[in-house]
């Protein structure tokens, strides 16, 4: 059966010249009571003093309960007039009232957990992405800066030219993308560490392999050219062999960074779709041109 509840944010405003509030729980009015909900911490409220007693707060909050109990025993039985009748307590305060329906004691829980997250909870931190470090990483990226396709920090995809640490997904970043008519993204593995347990290279490829196949969801398979970089020790390489494998079986293509011939064929398919940087010498010829125009006669 689905219910309807009215609910309210509580607010806490200590007054003063600053007049701040911040929001730090949420009441919601049923036939038989009012159900407060505080966050087990509530440090947020040293953003406002750190004089004011976490404590404090909690029996001010517990008021509430004890007012809207005296509020229905003498007969007050509408949510809306509970709600006004209450006011404000000391310094909690509320907001405008709001209502949801449910259907279940989950779904309702589900609805005070959404609350909590969208007007209480603190916004949490912008993910901070962080640049894979990897001896075939830093060796790809300086052969491609050395063949001027390497995107400058202050560039993004449509300069055509290789950008790095591109954000797919949550928690999935691509190590290197290029757009050119397709999108040619390649992800890098570096497990020729002796000391690097096949367990470690296994994973490390697994998570590569999901990073490609969320680029061919992101940006459409007939859209997207997935390349692999690969280098693995003897003693797991056979363990990388099958994981590898697999990888290209989902479509990327696998380059062995171990190999000349394997470098030289990807840093050539690479350098062929970008766009190079322009050299100073051909700076200073374009800026040159643009400066003194070629006279046209008619």
């Amino acid at each position: 059966m689905v219910q309807s509840f009215k609910f309210a944010v509580v607010r806490l405003a200590p007054g003063g010249v600053r007049d701040e509030r911040i929001n730090i729980g949420v009441v919601v009015f049923q036939n038989d009571g009012v159900d407060v909900r505080l966050p087990r911490r509530l440090d947020k409220i040293r953003v406002l003093s750190s004089a004011i007693d976490q404590a404090k707060v909690r029996e001010l909050a517990t008021l509430i309960n004890d007012r809207d109990a005296s509020l229905r025993s003498s007969g007050v039985e509408d949510a809306e007039a509970r709600f006004r009748a209450i006011g404000k307590i000391g310094p909690l305060s509320f907001s405008q009232l709001g209502s949801f329906s449910c259907s279940s004691a989950r779904d309702y829980e589900s609805r005070i957990a959404s609350l909590f997250q969208h007007v209480v909870d603190p916004e949490p931190a912008p993910k901070t992405i962080r640049s894979k470090r990897s001896r075939v990483l830093t060796q790809l990226k300086r052969a491609l800066r050395e063949h001027r396709v390497l995107a400058r920090p202050d560039e993004n995809l449509h300069s055509h030219r290789v950008v790095s640490n591109l954000s797919l997904a949550d928690g999935l970043v691509a190590d290197l993308v290029l757009k050119n008519g397709k999108m040619h993204v390649l992800e890098t593995v570096d497990v020729s560490d002796p000391d690097t347990s096949a367990r470690k290279a296994v994973t490390d490829i697994a998570v590569s392999a999901l990073v490609l196949e969320q680029a061919r969801i992101s940006f459409g398979e007939d859209q997207t050219s997935s390349r692999l970089v690969y280098a693995a020790s003897c003693s797991v390489e056979a363990a990388a062999k099958s994981c590898l494998d697999a990888a290209a079986h989902q479509g990327a293509d696998l380059y062995n960074w171990a190999s000349d011939q394997d470098k030289i064929r990807l840093i050539t398919s690479i350098t062929s779709l970008a766009t190079p940087l322009e050299t100073k010498a051909e700076r200073l010829r374009n800026a040159g041109n643009r400066q003194h125009p070629r006279l046209r006669w008619s």
